[in-house]
């Protein structure tokens, strides 16, 4: 989930809007841990009670680094069916800074400095706490839902907030943050090589020439046209050439982390027929399949040609005015990775056949946004915090789910074995990123659709108990 590359980054779920559903506003806490009060903003959220029968349990979804709105709660989605046949209330809650939540105003440095995983966790307990007392719901189970960022939030809200939620389910959820996420790309190869060895080597003979090419300038024009850049192609440092590589390798990602999800985005391939193209010899070099496969991208879907200007990058991630007419997710995602999180997704690693993405080029970015502050001993120093506080791989709770799809790479820092009875896992042979709580589809594999059946059948003999 590379900041700034948006345009390869659909959101989680897609527009399909009804009636029923109806969207409020929760006054917030700016900050959870002021021994003198706090201020307050405007969190948004979002109810369906159209399944509800009086008793049953709450269901609360927790967005993640992206806007929500109405279809959360109105399209159906897994959660949803689920709440059909358990009869539960389901609510939406925006995450700080991210959509229309926003505490300040703006997203200054200062402002960001209220970003923290704590301060999230501590929004959804309040919200989940004040909202059951408004709507009657104190004695009902409440189960918390999430998927990827969301999933780990979910999965740390039952850990830290027993007492509030009765169970949780989380969907390709990382629960260790790691600065150098080298395993990213391990998990990229590996789905590469699912389909065929060739298909590997044909990404790497790919890229690898372009490397190759970033070298001279001669070659720039050539680049340009044969990857649709926006505009002409400046290298004036590494920086600039390994934002290049990046551009490609996360179009690539996005092909593996969503796969059949493409569906959605009509021009984007899933594994089979990018590695069926990656192996065609007719197609030329395998440079020029890689580049063909990219610009369909952009010949049929928007934005129309690749922005691979590093100083671009810079300026809008530096940007800290808040346009509520456009509010994008960059800025607020990349602040997370800088400062607790990491996830910087590297080619650190002699397990796949990629290169480019040395650590110290994020380290750079974090530098050059945020200040020198945001250094790797500060985010280091950070990260050690989370895991220990939050138990990593260490989980110490019970009543939470953890589903992972095999050909997800973020499966690395996911749960995919059973702990216990009440931590159990749920892999899913074949699976992509946060598979489980999507559609239905005809298309769906038998293993996806009975992994959505074992997660039903565990919630509902927890909310039995």
């Amino acid at each position: 989930m590379a900041p700034a590359l948006g345009w390869l980054l659909q959101l989680l779920f897609c527009s399909c809007a009804q009636s029923f559903p109806t969207d409020g506003w929760f006054q917030q806490k700016l900050d959870h841990f002021s021994e003198n009060g706090s201020p307050f903003w405007e969190q948004r959220y979002f109810i369906n009670n159209t399944f509800y029968k009086p008793g049953g349990p709450v269901f609360l979804m927790i967005g993640g680094w992206m806007t929500i709105g109405t279809n959360w709660v109105s399209t159906d989605y897994t959660w949803i069916t689920y709440a059909e046949r358990l009869g539960a209330f389901c609510l939406a809650l925006e995450h700080r800074f991210y959509g229309q939540s926003q505490p300040t105003g703006d997203l200054s440095t200062a402002s960001l400095r209220y970003l923290r995983s704590k301060q999230v966790l501590a929004d959804i307990a309040y919200f989940r706490t004040e909202i059951a007392k408004k709507m009657g719901l104190i004695k009902n189970k409440w189960v918390v839902f999430g998927g990827s960022y969301g999933g780990s939030l979910a999965v740390w809200s039952r850990i830290k907030y027993p007492n509030l939620f009765a169970a949780a389910v989380s969907s390709s959820a990382p629960v260790k943050v790691k600065v150098n996420f080298y395993e990213y790309f391990e998990g990229v190869h590996s789905a590469l090589a699912t389909h065929n060895s060739e298909c590997s080597k044909a990404v790497k003979d790919a890229l690898g020439q372009v490397i190759k090419l970033l070298k001279f300038p001669k070659y720039y024009r050539r680049l340009k046209n044969d990857f649709m850049l926006c505009e002409h192609l400046k290298v004036n440092s590494v920086m600039d050439s390994t934002y290049f590589v990046e551009n490609l390798l996360i179009f690539l990602a996005s092909i593996i982390q969503r796969n059949k999800d493409n569906e959605t985005i009509k021009s984007t391939p899933n594994i089979d027929d990018f590695c069926d193209k990656m192996t065609n010899t007719s197609l030329g070099s395998p440079y020029y399949r890689y580049a063909r496969i990219m610009t369909i991208r952009f010949k049929n879907g928007n934005p129309s040609c690749l922005d691979a200007n590093y100083q671009n990058f810079l300026k809008s991630m530096s940007d800290s005015d808040l346009d509520k007419e456009n509010i994008e997710e960059d800025r607020q995602w990349f602040y997370q990775s800088c400062t607790e999180l990491g996830f910087f997704q590297t080619t650190h690693s002699r397990n796949h056949t990629f290169s480019g993405l040395p650590l110290r080029y994020f380290l750079s970015q974090c530098l050059g946004v945020f200040g020198s502050e945001f250094n790797y001993n500060s985010l280091t120093q950070s990260v050690q915090a989370i895991n220990m506080y939050y138990g990593g791989f260490n989980v110490n709770g019970s009543k939470i789910i953890f589903s992972n799809g095999s050909l997800d790479p973020w499966n690395a820092l996911g749960i995919t074995k059973d702990i216990s009875e009440d931590l159990p896992a749920v892999f899913i042979k074949g699976g992509e990123h946060c598979a489980d709580m999507y559609q239905q589809k005809d298309t769906d594999s038998a293993e996806l659709i009975q992994a959505r059946e074992k997660i039903f059948h565990i919630l509902q003999k927890w909310l039995k108990e």
